[in-house]
């Protein structure tokens, strides 16, 4: 494979349906460089300029090294050098910069590259927020190159900017030694890719706030150990203690869609009381304070107090909830990379291109359920909600249940569930209720899939939960239906090989007459064709069924005739009816549950 054989067209993959975009096999989300460049000014505000370098860098690292991974698997590479000018090519086929490689050596202990970058959007947005830098301020395209040599080349090497856009050079030139080969100078920018460097700057932050009131000196205190607290891995309640603790007073974090709180901290016995209280009475005891992340709302930190603020509970409460957003944001990308796991495994097992043993082994290391047992899948869709705050509503409500989301669908597999369809459809329906009590607004389509015996399975039981899900958008589109794969095995076939809006269509042509006169007149006619077609047309079994006598029984037959317009004497018209028939009543099942 050549670097230059590489195109958009080729790398590009767009699916309007599901709205997933993939580039070079990993999924990518369309942003505009404005958006990400109010995202860097907030994070310069937020962090100061020196550890929003450290920020940035260290995500570019991370894009970059994803990258050289996917690219890599992805072709036959016979050179190291055209696996690094692919790179460069991705780089510029992603938008984020044209690259110009002018040096490239490999040796067995060196390595060295030089290059430009032309129109740079992370330098274009630096200069429109803060104006020229006296210093290179592409720092997620350095991070990016460090990344992505990381994962390629073996030895560690060094990336720094020698000219920038940002600083008013003409262009922006790029360098990469070994770090045998760099100088001192250069070394220096291997420190902000150390895990200890957001520590180092806050450590020099607080020194430099000494001379500050002791209010901002508290303030900043807290919001060092909340940062340090995050980055050890403290949960979202650890950091909430520590938030309570220093403003002594009762905190949670919510989220608008949820019944109860993400986190919480009570700091006294009847705080939670009050707390419930306020909530469906939105008294003055609760002190709310949006936690946002690029103009998005992510949760609400809810402080709980009788009294009214003080100046230094603001201060702390401030810059808090900068760390509250940063926690959300980060479990928000660490909860979509886990769902694209799932969902990709799911689409592996559908087309069977791992052998059994080593798709069980990758499910244990993706799932929470038991790959060996039965397990069905749920699939739900939704309209007038998003999938991500219905995910989030089943995840609290459903602990033990895994639950994802896949293809704007959010899934549950239940694990080690029984045959017995009475214990399913006690399951959905409490399913049901939850949603529709909680999403008063949306409307739901819940599809259970066939029970899996084993793994292979699983993508049937998925496939078929999503078939009925397509089923009840068309049989009842303004309202929130719910069936498991039972109440639909007998025209599953139908349903896999027709448009649902077809199979409607069709039990409604065949049976539209029969229908309306058993209503208008309260006949059982209905009744009357399903007792004959069971009885594969046997007049006398029919007529003993029913309590007829066979005269009276013919008298039924010639009316429900026509009104069919079918000849029950011949295989085709019964077989009509009887397809007719099994939609009808999986339709009237579904009414009967609701």
């Amino acid at each position: 494979m050549k670097a230059n054989r590489l195109v958009f067209e080729n790398a590009i993959d767009i699916n309007p349906r599901s709205g997933i975009i993939k580039f070079n096999g990993n999924r990518m989300i369309l942003k505009s460089a404005e958006a990400l460049g109010f995202f860097r000014r907030d994070i310069i505000q937020t962090l100061n300029m020196e550890r929003a370098k450290g920020f940035l860098l260290r995500y570019g690292w991370a894009c970059g090294y994803s990258a050289g991974g996917s690219i890599e698997k992805m072709y036959n590479w016979k050179e190291l050098k055209e696996l690094i000018r692919a790179g460069a090519a991705i780089h510029t086929l992603e938008g984020v910069v044209s690259v110009q490689i002018d040096v490239l050596e490999i040796t067995n202990d060196k390595f060295e590259m030089e290059g430009k970058w032309f129109h740079s959007y992370e330098a274009e947005e630096h200069v429109r927020h803060f104006g020229f830098s006296d210093e290179s301020v592409c720092w997620t395209l350095i991070g990016y190159v460090a990344g992505f040599l990381a994962k390629t080349y073996p030895k560690e090497i060094v990336v720094f900017e020698e000219k920038c856009r940002g600083k008013c050079d003409d262009y922006c030139k790029f360098v990469v030694r070994t770090k045998e080969h760099a100088t001192e100078e250069q070394l220096e920018i291997l420190r902000y890719f150390q895990d200890t460097s957001l520590a180092d700057e806050l450590d020099n932050t607080f020194n430099e706030l000494k001379s500050l009131n002791n209010s901002i000196v508290h303030s900043d205190t807290i919001h060092k150990q909340m940062t340090h607290a995050m980055l050890e891995g403290y949960t979202l309640n650890q950091l909430l203690y520590l938030l309570s603790d220093a403003l002594q007073c009762s905190v949670t974090v919510e989220r608008r869609y949820l019944m109860k709180p993400i986190g919480y901290y009570f700091i006294h016995e009847d705080d939670e009381r009050l707390y419930i209280e306020a909530s469906r009475k939105k008294k003055e005891f609760r002190h709310e304070y949006d936690i946002m992340t690029m103009k998005k709302q992510l949760g609400t930190l809810v402080i709980l107090s009788h009294k009214a603020l003080t100046r230094e509970q603001e201060m702390i409460i401030e810059r808090a909830v900068t760390v509250f957003s940063i926690y959300l944001y980060t479990q928000i990308q660490i909860a979509q990379s886990q769902w694209k796991k799932k969902s990709d495994f799911l689409d592996e097992v559908m087309s069977q291109q791992s052998p059994s043993e080593e798709l069980i082994k990758k499910a244990r290391n993706i799932f929470y359920f038991d790959p060996s047992k039965n397990n069905r899948v749920i699939v739900i869709t939704m309209e007038q909600e998003e999938p991500e705050i219905v995910h989030s509503f089943l995840a609290t409500e459903y602990l033990n249940v895994e639950c994802f989301i896949k293809n704007q669908e959010v899934l549950l597999i239940l694990e080690d569930c029984k045959k017995d369809v009475q214990y399913m459809s006690n399951f959905l329906s409490g399913l049901s209720k939850r949603v529709m009590e909680r999403f008063k607004q949306a409307t739901f389509q819940i599809g259970v899939g066939k029970n899996a015996e084993k793994l292979e399975e699983i993508g049937n039981s998925y496939n078929d939960a999503k078939l009925i899900c397509q089923f009840l958008r068309y049989a009842a589109p303004q309202q929130t239906q719910a069936a498991i794969y039972e109440n639909f095995q007998h025209i599953m076939l139908f349903l896999k090989t027709t448009n649902p809006r077809e199979l409607l269509q069709f039990y409604k042509e065949v049976l539209g007459q029969l229908l309306e006169y058993d209503e208008q007149n309260h006949a059982t006619l209905v009744h009357t064709l399903e007792v004959f077609l069971n009885h594969s047309g046997n007049v006398n079994q029919t007529a003993k069924a029913l309590n007829l006598s066979i005269p009276g029984f013919r008298y039924r037959m010639e009316k429900i005739e026509s009104l069919l317009q079918e000849d029950m004497r011949i295989g085709d018209g019964r077989f009509r009816c009887h397809l007719a028939l099994k939609i009808y009543y999986a339709i009237k099942t579904l009414e009967n549950e609701k």
